[in-house]
């Protein structure tokens, strides 16, 4: 579910939000009702569980903990695991190596949505946060932080009735993207939509991959 100051009164419950700084994770996570795996037809012919030591990533500090896996008798599934789904303990699974609190990721999109703010600078300040704890786990670097961040992202659950809690559907002026677009109520038209709006004729482009490991070139 997106965080609390992103939902609407109308938005599905999913899960039981707990509230923050979330508790540290249990000593072993186990597989619940809720399970996953990559090939999604190994869950109802399944073989015996095993347990394995991951690490969950958090705000201001990371937990070597324990999670239960179950082996996937689907001789293509290239995961070979059954994984717990962890959303009701508001945890991301990425790869059940790293996990990352809800708390963590919602951080950064609120920090996003207020300030335009890169990957690697977020990383950055959280890792600051962590050597002032000394837990003596550091935090990841932001190629995967930001792998793990567009699979929370894709997972959202975002129905298209996206609007102001103040203003409403429909409020006086239609901003684009925060910084340099907006047009006045008065122009708009049944042909202005924002980009956000879905309908049968978008366009769909299923091929598009992130470019990896971009870098500043300086002047």
């Amino acid at each position: 579910m997106p965080p609390s100051w992103a939902r609407l009164e109308t938005d599905a419950k999913l899960y039981h939000k707990k509230p923050r700084p979330l508790p540290p994770p249990p000593l072993l996570i186990e597989l619940g009702e809720h399970m996953w795996c990559i090939c999604s037809s190994g869950l109802e012919n399944s073989g015996p569980t095993v347990i394995k030591s991951c690490t969950v990533y958090g705000l201001s500090s990371a937990h070597v903990t324990e999670i239960q896996l179950r082996k996937c008798n689907n001789c293509l599934c290239s995961d070979q695991f059954i994984s717990p789904d962890c959303r009701d303990i508001e945890i991301l699974n990425l790869n059940n190596r790293y996990l990352f609190t809800h708390e963590l990721l919602e951080h950064y999109t609120s920090a996003y949505t207020i300030s335009p703010t890169p990957f690697m600078a977020f990383v950055l300040e959280v890792s600051h946060g962590y050597a002032d704890n000394g837990t003596g786990i550091p935090f990841i670097n932001d190629f995967i932080f930001r792998a793990t961040w567009f699979t929370y992202a894709n997972l959202l659950c975002l129905e298209n009735d996206m609007q102001c809690h103040i203003c409403g559907p429909a409020s006086d002026n239609v901003i684009f993207d925060s910084v340099s677009i907006s047009f006045s109520r008065k122009q708009l038209c049944s042909s202005i939509k924002p980009p956000t709006a879905i309908s049968p004729h978008s366009e769909q482009k299923d091929k598009v991959s992130y470019v990896s490991k971009q870098q500043l070139i300086l002047d």
